[in-house]
C-alpha cells in the first residue's frame, strides 16, 4: 500500500512541476539539437543547388534516425559502380523508391550469401558470373553439388550446367 501512496505522490508532484512551466519553457527544453553529420561517403554524393543539397541531406539524415545507416553506407558504396553515382543514390534514396531499395537490400544479401556458399562448394573464388546466375534465379546450389563430385574443372562443369538450365528455360518460354 506504501508502494502505491509513493508512486502517487510521484506522479502528483511531476505532474505540477509540468503545469508550473511556461510553455515557452516547455518548448525551448524539448528542442532536442541532435544535428547529423552525415558520412563523407554518403555527404560527396549530395550534389546539385544548395536548395536541393538541403534537402536531400534531410531525406539522408532522416533515413539515419530510423536505423538506416548501414544500409546507406552500403547503397553508397553500390553507387560508386554506376556511371551517374549522384543520381543513382538519390534516387534509390527517393521517398518514392525506398521500399524497393529495402527489397533490393535484401534480395542482395541473399545473393551474396548464396554467391559465397556456392564458391565454397567449388572451391573457387565469387565471381561476377556466380552473382549473374544467382541472379537469373538458376539453381546454382543444386549444380554446384554436382559440380563439385567432378574431379577437376569443376566451375567450367559448372557454368555449363547453368548454362544449359537457362538455354532449357528460354526454349520452355518459346
Amino acid at each position: 500500500m506504501n508502494h502505491i501512496n509513493a508512486q502517487l505522490a510521484a506522479r502528483r508532484t511531476s505532474l505540477a512541476k509540468q503545469q508550473s512551466t511556461s510553455s515557452i519553457e516547455v518548448s525551448v527544453s524539448n528542442t532536442n539539437n541532435t544535428s547529423i553529420e552525415l558520412p563523407g561517403e554518403i555527404d560527396s554524393l549530395n550534389v546539385g543547388s544548395d536548395f536541393w543539397r538541403q534537402a536531400k541531406g534531410n531525406r539522408y539524415r532522416m533515413l539515419i534516425r530510423e536505423g538506416h545507416l548501414s544500409k546507406l553506407r552500403e547503397l553508397a558504396e553500390i553507387a560508386r559502380t554506376k556511371d551517374k553515382p549522384a543520381f543513382w543514390f538519390a534516387t534509390a534514396c527517393s521517398k518514392a523508391e525506398w521500399e524497393r531499395t529495402l527489397k533490393f537490400l535484401s534480395k542482395l544479401a541473399e545473393v551474396q550469401k548464396t554467391a559465397v556458399q556456392v564458391a565454397q562448394k567449388l572451391r573457387t573464388e565469387v565471381t561476377k558470373y556466380i552473382y549473374q546466375q544467382v541472379w537469373r534465379g538458376v539453381n546454382v546450389e543444386r549444380w554446384a553439388d554436382t559440380a563439385a563430385e567432378v574431379g577437376r574443372r569443376k566451375a567450367a562443369y559448372f557454368a555449363w550446367l547453368c548454362r544449359l538450365e537457362s538455354d532449357a528455360r528460354a526454349v520452355a518460354l518459346v
